[in-house]
């Protein structure tokens, strides 16, 4: 039960991944911080999902005190290799290309949340069961109305994915329907994975096979009613189509688990500070899950606003004014190149298959682009 009229410095709501590495950079530079989350810590431990964390996202955690490599699921991504499906065209991004060991991890959305609480909890109080209601601009500061009573903070930080808090809080969220599901799921293949990412454009999107510690996470683009059904077809159905898909450069598909299928959309949050509260993550922006940016975005959102903040010695409406300034670039950029490849390589016009094939080509041919994009994909600039 949290203590009635309570004052924190600095309140975040949600105990995400982006929202627990908040908590503890900003604990670390000597902010008070109490993050509030409705869900229970047993919840975000059983959630069995991959998630692709690129280096640039590793070694911000590293600084938080956050290891990706001493996770037991975390799986490192070596290389990426990109195609498209009944067509020509490949590109095939290497870590060493770029002199990185590797280009990101992956690893199980539980085991993350799951260490970043655990050096999080060392520094502020985490509310688990606490639901917030509504957030209060003052002027001077914020209150939040909560299941557990009021709390009073200097600012307060959206870090909620599910975007409740927006619209009161006086945000607008612009959402664009893709009108496709994602079906995700552990699978199991003949060959063993050798570190590299598989991204495969089909006729509907794109399919991804993410290497995990015991097979591929796999997420596959689809329409609503085909994802559905496959998530209720048996398994030998459900491989046999993805064997169609995908090919057989990994051998035969010999099981899956954990299905689960969900709609995808582009969802943009304006804007991102607004008096005395702040918007990162999922919160902020929620993006198509090809290239696998969403989170790292998320992540470096926190990283920023903790250096704003850091910076100016100080939690004010201000500072949160600049935070806002400071992500501009980086959001649009990451923005406009995951809705571009969402949507280009499903365009079924007379030519576009060969100027697809040509694209990858050039890319796969070019060094200069080629260590471009992969550093894009790493979240850090090229040395």
């Amino acid at each position: 039960m949290l203590p009635t009229g309570s004052n924190e410095q600095i309140c975040i709501v949600g105990a995400g991944p982006v929202g627990l590495y908040l908590a503890r950079a900003l604990s670390d530079a000597g902010f008070r911080c109490r993050v509030l989350e409705s869900r229970g810590p047993d919840q975000f431990r059983a959630d069995r999902r991959g998630l692709a964390l690129s280096w640039g996202s590793h070694l911000k955690l590293l600084g938080a005190g956050v290891d990706l490599r001493k996770i037991g699921t975390a799986t490192p991504i070596l290389a990426v290799h990109v195609s498209q499906c009944h067509a020509v065209g490949r590109t095939h991004l290497l870590a060493s290309d770029i002199s990185l060991p590797a280009l990101g991890f992956v690893a199980t959305y539980g085991d993350v949340v799951d260490s970043i609480l655990k050096r999080a909890r060392e520094t502020c109080e985490i509310d688990f069961g606490t639901t917030v209601e509504r957030i209060d601009d003052e002027g001077d500061g914020v209150r939040l109305t909560t299941s557990g009573g009021p709390v009073a903070a200097r600012v307060a930080v959206i870090a909620d994915g599910g975007g409740a808090l927006l619209d009161s809080a006086g945000f607008t969220v612009r959402s664009d329907d893709y009108g496709v599901h994602a079906l995700v799921g552990t699978v199991r293949v003949a060959k063993g994975s050798s570190g590299t990412a598989f991204e495969r454009f089909t006729d509907h999107g794109p399919l991804a096979l993410l290497p995990s510690f015991d097979g591929y996470a796999l997420v596959w683009t689809l329409p609503p009613e085909i994802a559905e059904r496959l998530v209720s077809a048996s398994s030998g159905h459900v491989l046999d189509a993805l064997q169609q898909s995908f090919g057989w450069r990994l051998g035969r598909f010999l099981a899956i688990r954990d299905r689960g299928a969900f709609p995808l959309s582009l969802r943009r949050t304006s804007p991102i500070a607004r008096g005395n509260v702040a918007v990162i993550g999922n919160a902020a922006q929620t993006l198509h899950p090809v290239a696998g940016q969403g989170l790292n975005l998320g992540l470096r959102d926190a990283w920023a606003l903790t250096k704003a903040l850091t910076n100016a010695g100080n939690a004010s409406a201000k500072v949160l004014e600049g935070y806002a300034a400071s992500r501009q670039l980086d959001r649009t950029v990451t923005i406009g190149i995951t809705d571009f490849l969402a949507r280009a390589f499903r365009i079924s016009m007379p030519g576009a298959a060969a100027a697809r094939a040509c694209g990858l080509e050039i890319l796969d041919l070019l060094p200069v682009p080629r260590r471009s994009f992969t550093s894009l994909l790493t979240s850090v600039p090229l040395r």
